[in-house]
């Protein structure tokens, strides 16, 4: 995998945990809110909260 692909591959991870955790907040009937805080945790590298 080249440098770019790499790229792009973090970048739809990245897509994914806050799609996942949007639909997660969706589905209690809630409003989707992050914080700019939230949304990092959740895509960053280390995993958001209650991720192993």
């Amino acid at each position: 995998m080249n440098r770019d692909e790499a790229r792009e591959y973090a970048e739809l991870a990245d897509d994914v945990r806050a799609a996942s955790q949007a639909r997660a907040r969706m589905a209690d009937g809630r409003r989707i809110e992050l914080t700019v805080d939230e949304l990092t945790a959740l895509v960053s590298p280390e995993g958001g909260p209650g991720e192993s």
